[in-house]
Parts: C-alpha cells; sequence; structure tokens
C-alpha cells in the first residue's frame, strides 16, 4: 500500500517553512514532486510501410516511444513534432529533419505549410485524440494517413493514493484530468496547474486553474513551486 508522501519543509532561519505538497499527475515522473502516475500506456504495433511516407507527425513523446517497436528506416523521414520535447525525443532515437509547433496540435498546420503537397504524411496518433488539427490540415491540401500506434488507460493501481487537501495538483494532459476525476476529488483547498489550454479545457466547469508559461513539464512544476512557496 502506498503511503502518504512527507509533507515538504523549507528552513527559513531559525524556523521551518512548510511547503504545500506539489503532485505531479503524468505518465512520468520529475525530479522534487510528487509523481502520481494515473496513466499506463499500451502499444498497438500495426503494420507501417514508411516507405510510403514523406514524413511523419508527432504529438507526445509517447509516439516516439511506439516507434521503438519498428526498424530505424522511420528516422529518414522529415518529422514534424508539436513541441519541442517531443522533438528531443525524436532526436535521441535519431531523427535529424525535424521542425516543431509550439506545443499544440493546432500549431502543426502551420509547421506543414511550404511542404509540398504532393508527398503523403503518417500521423501516429493515440487511440483518443483532443484536437482536430488533422481536419485543418486535409483542408489545406495535404494528405496524411493515421497510425493508432498506443492507448493511455487508467492507472487502476493508484486509485487509492492519498492526496493532502492542501496539495498543487498539475495535470499534463486531458487523459490525466480524467483519470484522476475517476477516484479523486478536486477540492477548492487545492490549487490546480495545467500543462497547456487543452488540458485547462479538459477540467470540470467549477475548477480554476493556472496555466504554464510554456507547453512543458519543468515550466508547470516551476509555476507549482512558487504557488507553494507563496502558501
Amino acid at each position: 500500500m502506498t503511503s502518504a508522501p512527507n509533507r515538504p519543509q523549507r528552513s527559513s532561519g531559525n524556523k521551518a517553512l512548510h511547503l504545500r505538497p506539489v503532485y505531479l499527475i503524468s505518465k512520468t515522473p520529475y525530479e522534487g514532486v510528487v509523481h502520481i502516475p494515473v496513466l499506463t500506456l499500451s502499444f498497438l504495433n500495426p503494420i507501417i510501410d514508411f516507405i510510403h511516407y514523406e514524413g511523419i507527425i508527432l504529438t507526445s513523446k509517447q509516439a516516439v516511444l511506439a516507434l521503438e517497436n519498428y526498424s530505424l528506416d522511420w528516422n529518414r523521414l522529415k518529422c514534424i513534432c508539436v513541441s519541442e520535447s517531443t522533438a528531443a525525443a525524436a532526436r535521441e532515437r535519431g531523427a535529424v529533419d525535424i521542425e516543431s509547433g509550439d506545443g499544440y496540435g493546432v500549431s502543426i498546420p502551420s509547421v506543414l505549410k511550404g511542404k509540398k503537397r504532393d508527398g503523403k504524411w503518417l500521423y501516429l496518433r493515440p487511440k483518443i485524440v483532443a484536437s482536430d488539427w488533422i481536419e485543418v490540415a486535409r483542408g489545406e491540401g495535404y494528405e496524411i494517413d493515421e497510425a493508432i500506434v498506443y492507448e493511455t488507460i487508467c492507472n487502476k493501481t493508484v486509485a487509492n493514493y492519498p492526496i493532502s487537501d492542501e496539495g498543487i495538483l498539475i495535470f499534463t494532459s486531458p487523459s490525466t484530468v480524467r483519470c484522476f476525476t475517476q477516484n479523486h476529488p478536486i477540492l477548492p483547498t487545492h490549487s490546480v496547474v495545467v500543462i497547456g489550454t487543452t488540458t485547462q479545457n479538459a477540467l470540470p466547469a467549477e475548477v480554476a486553474s493556472h496555466l504554464s508559461s510554456t507547453t512543458s513539464v519543468e515550466a508547470a512544476v516551476d509555476l507549482a513551486r512558487q504557488i507553494a512557496l507563496e502558501g
């Protein structure tokens, strides 16, 4: 059984300053905050022949991880990534020709502009998507195939994880909101930080939230820590 995390403390002269605990509700951990892995991944491994494509479109690090189940032929292709963090994950796995958006799917059609329209693109996607950017891109004349390479499932093993009433909750995707709220209420005493507007829009209507400066876990954690310092 998971035990409740110790409440963080910060030394302030001769007096200890008690900080509110920060919970990162995400697939992967981040140093210095309490990680609640509400999501688990299932890779689906459809058959893909990359030779037919001008390039691939990646909207998450999980899509990059899914590529590990395929030969390295994919990394010769052009890669359009939703964010710089996704682009960094693609570079680590050998991709060279990479362009990235601003962290939101709606930026992808803008990145596609200028690319020749006679080439076909492959969108490596989750089973459930939160953006309709692909219809915008198709409307602008780009041919895009889709391959569902993973799905996100709620992790039942953390359903009873103890959450402080004074906690600061960081949500990193609409799926983390959905899985967390299946088992935990978001209380008025909680502070909520979200990584982007798509995640913000997935919150219950009555929940107020703070939006991180960029769509990165690092920025969201920095903001949560600042809120903790402010009490």
